[in-house]
């Protein structure tokens, strides 16, 4: 089977095929009254810890594109030792696609998230703990968590990402320094970018230093409704459909058939954690074919607004920009990356736009990591950031 047409937004590696796991009562506590975004709800032990750190599996406030407190789960990993006089940064880490359902959440450490564990799934963790930084990685919302997680809806995904950084302050060790940058890979780098739209309203206590991000999708008009003619491409959009007609409170079946509805109810409880689990979703995602969507999505209120709103770039970026695309990327194609790049230099964002000959989706982030690590290391020391738009 070809990994590439799940790859948008993806990262599954070859991995054996693992049960969906269910998540326990740690999950299910709710949000207590009057809870500020970013605090705790509730906190324990995470194993395994990468080698060098103290681990937290947290469960935190964020709040939801209707403006309600919810519960969202994610890890933080905590260097061992006394943090520096200024006090420890921190690096939020976006993750690319692992499913939409529950038991997807990568704090679940299901089925590896494309590389064994959560914390080898993090591109460039070694670097980043060596230096002395947190590492928080969010399931986003409706992962891990009760509730429908907002697949791709940026502000939602966003939301959670900050609030991953304010729930580290209350943890054993943290001493954070109030400084933070994130790094985000694919539909992470979505989240990632949205995060940094955001952030300055959002939480003005906290300071951004700069925004990282891998194959990010920029275009939601076209490259949410352009892939959709395989059973991946099928399954991906089951993803969103079912998402955003959650979630906006709009009828799925004005671009489903009804008749596809039930199939879709199906797709969206598989994850795609690894290879086996994504060639599970695969075949579910067969039902959906030859009956399934009615309508293009650009032709019906309010799905092209939708579209828009979340497809990042319509706001100041909060912070100097990193952007990594892959030359034989099949699925976030480099032209969607070059269009977005251009519009942002021609918006004066303080943007380095790097290419990689030869690299393709699924590994653009790991190629990438040792170049984010010292790009995110020298925002947090406070030189000034590389431009490709002045060059």
């Amino acid at each position: 089977m070809s990994v590439h047409p799940l790859a948008f937004l993806l990262g599954v590696a070859a991995a054996p095929f693992s049960a969906i796991p269910t998540p326990g009562a740690f999950y299910s506590q709710p949000v207590p009254p009057n809870a500020a975004p970013g605090s705790l709800i509730a906190v324990e032990p995470f194993a395994p810890a990468f080698p060098g750190t103290a681990g937290y599996r947290v469960l935190y406030a964020s709040t939801d594109i209707d403006g309600a407190r919810i519960p969202v789960s994610g890890v933080v990993f905590i260097p061992l030792g006394a943090p520096p006089p200024q006090g420890r940064n921190i690096v939020a880490w976006a993750h690319p696609t692992t499913g939409m359902a529950p038991g997807c959440a990568p704090s679940l450490e299901n089925g590896g998230i494309g590389a064994g564990t959560l914390a080898q799934s993090i591109p460039g963790i070694d670097r980043f703990i060596a230096a002395g930084d947190i590492i928080a990685a969010t399931d986003y919302p409706g992962m891990g968590a009760p509730g429908i997680h907002p697949y791709l809806i940026g502000d939602a995904e966003g939301r959670a990402i900050i609030d991953s950084v304010r729930a580290t302050r209350s943890l054993p060790g943290a001493d954070i320094s109030g400084k933070y940058a994130v790094w985000g890979h694919s539909q992470g780098g979505q989240a990632a970018l949205f995060a940094g739209q955001i952030a300055k309203a959002y939480a003005p206590e906290l300071d951004l230093v700069g925004v990282a991000a891998a194959a990010p999708p920029t275009d939601m008009n076209i490259e949410l409704t352009e892939p959709f003619r395989s059973n991946s491409g099928r399954l991906l959009a089951a993803y969103v459909y079912y998402a955003w007609s959650h979630i906006y409170h709009v009828p799925i079946t004005s671009i489903v058939y009804p008749q596809a509805v039930p199939a879709v109810d199906i797709v969206v409880t598989k994850c795609i954690g690894n290879l086996g689990q994504a060639a599970d979703a695969i075949h579910s995602a067969a039902a959906l074919n030859p009956v399934f969507r009615s309508h293009d999505p650009q032709s019906i209120p309010p799905w092209p607004v939708l579209l828009t709103e979340n497809s990042p770039g319509h706001a100041p970026p909060g912070a100097p920009l990193l952007i990594f695309q892959g030359s034989d990327d099949t699925t976030v194609e480099p032209h969607f990356t070059r269009s977005f790049a251009a519009a942002a230099c021609a918006k004066g964002d303080v943007l380095d736009y790097e290419e990689r000959k030869g690299v393709g989706h699924l590994t653009i982030a790991r190629r990438s990591a040792a170049a984010a690590a010292a790009w995110i290391q020298n925002r947090f020391t406070g030189l000034k950031p590389p431009d490709n738009c002045k060059d």
